[in-house]
């Protein structure tokens, strides 16, 4: 068990030693995984092609493994920016697939004894979570009574997780196949404290000692639970709050002129259901739009832009489109370049529109990351929009290597701050702007770091 934790444990020497090598890791990657299975089936008569064949059906298993080397090798790869655009921009359709096929492989390798099978999984699954409550709980206590031993307890407590994750999933597939898991709790000891020594300036890499100070955007322009979103009524409630930037989402009306709307359609805020892209500014300025009490109406970008110029207000435009990215760029170019001010941003889904407002001098532009699984393909976007939900240290040093810089949105809770402020987060995307700007002066903590990581590795 000691040699696997360490086998375990060195994914991350090959991956510092490669560079990120991305071969090279999912090399190192088949082969923990067949040593794996091997320890599994050590008792039984098995081929050598027996043992390859489980470990490759094994496959299944890898997001939950605990194995390292899977998640240094997802995140060295990178794909072709056209495949790793297509699936951000059609996300609803694709991932829903891959999740049914996911789930009819799983089902096909576990049908004999299903039903036992099943209950042995969500047993796993309930291990797996009070393992993790249990490491939380402790670094909250430690977040507030260890003071600048915080970033130590997250260090070990992460380091506990690697290995008891590993651990409860090699059990798991003993279980699987009817075998007694039997553990010599003295060795067992030992070992941790060997893999604790070994890991330990390993893990100092993925808990920064600062916590950077990032500027706050205004998301949808509102500030708490006032105002309706991407209105004018919530910018001029918003401003006094002095955020550094009011990141607002514009759409392609029906007859070709630009509205500040999140959704394609207006049912999430008006009583009526009508598309934005088939309806004229003039019907949709006419609807009424309620939220958190708040009654406003639909904006032109051409009036909401003037507002913003009067009270020197930065904007971060996002510009949406469900297909002819290039069109709605090109009207956006025609009818706006020139009376922007200087210290207009923008950031999109679309690696063509990136491209585009760029060639047209419309910088800074950034790309939107809605997740981030595998490794940042080269582009020529300026920053990275990411969810914060998704962020993890080994994105962030990528990105740092790009020389982009980090937007993390939606943020709205002090823990979810805690956590993007020690990943180099360069400005932070929240509905709460005067809340955030008052937990930014509270000390700095670790239990969001710890839960990302538990999340992401």
């Amino acid at each position: 068990m000691a040699v696997l934790l360490i086998l375990n444990l060195s994914s991350y020497w090959l991956y510092r030693k490669s560079s990120g090598h991305a071969g090279l890791l999912l090399g190192w990657l088949l082969f923990t995984l067949f040593i794996s299975y091997a320890w599994v089936e050590r008792t039984q008569a098995l081929t050598w092609w027996q043992l390859v064949g489980h470990s490759l059906r094994g496959g299944l298993w890898l997001p939950f493994s605990g194995l390292l080397s899977f998640s240094f090798w997802r995140y060295s790869w990178r794909p072709p920016q056209t495949l790793f655009d297509q699936v951000i921009n059609h996300r609803w359709q694709i991932l829903p697939v891959l999740l049914v096929l996911y789930l009819v492989a799983s089902g096909f390798c576990a049908r004999p004894h299903f039903v036992w099978r099943l209950k042995l999984v969500f047993g796993w699954c309930g291990a797996l979570l009070l393992l993790a409550g249990g490491l939380l709980l402790l670094q909250w206590g430690c977040d507030h009574l260890a003071g600048i031993n915080a970033r130590f307890s997250a260090r070990l407590f992460w380091l506990l997780w690697l290995n008891g994750k590993y651990v409860l999933w090699l059990g798991l597939l003993l279980r699987l196949r009817n075998q007694p898991v039997v553990i010599d709790y003295r060795w067992a000891g030992g070992s941790l404290l060997v893999l604790l020594a070994l890991g330990w300036s390993f893990s100092g890499q993925f808990f920064a000692k600062t916590a950077m100070t990032p500027q706050i955007v205004a998301h949808r322009g509102v500030n708490g639970n006032t105002g309706v979103p991407n209105t004018l009524q919530a910018l001029h409630q918003t401003v006094p709050a002095r955020p550094a930037m009011v990141e607002i989402d514009l759409r392609l009306t029906g007859d070709q002129k630009f509205v500040v709307s999140h959704d394609a359609t207006t049912g999430q805020l008006a009583a009526t259901e009508q598309t934005v892209a088939t309806t004229t500014l003039a019907q949709l300025q006419r609807l009424p739009l309620t939220k958190n009490g708040q009654t406003a109406h639909y904006a032109s970008f051409t009036a909401y832009l003037k507002a913003a110029q009067q009270a020197h207000q930065p904007l971060l435009v996002e510009l949406k489109a469900k297909q002819d990215w290039p069109a709605v760029t090109t009207q956006f170019v025609q009818q706006y370049r020139g009376k922007l001010l200087p210290t207009t941003q923008f950031h999109c889904t679309s690696l063509a529109a990136v491209k585009l407002l760029r060639q047209h001098g419309l910088t800074p532009v950034g790309y939107i990351l809605p997740f981030t699984v595998v490794g940042l393909p080269a582009n020529q976007a300026d920053f990275y929009s990411t969810d914060w939900r998704t962020l993890n240290p080994l994105i962030v040093a990528q990105a740092r290597r790009q020389g982009k810089p980090l937007y993390v949105w939606t943020v709205e809770h002090n823990w979810a701050l805690q956590a993007v402020r020690h990943l180099n987060a360069a400005k932070v995307i929240t509905d709460h702007t005067s809340q955030v700007r008052r937990e930014l002066q509270a000390k700095p903590q670790y239990l969001g770091n710890l839960l990302l990581l538990l999340l992401n590795f």
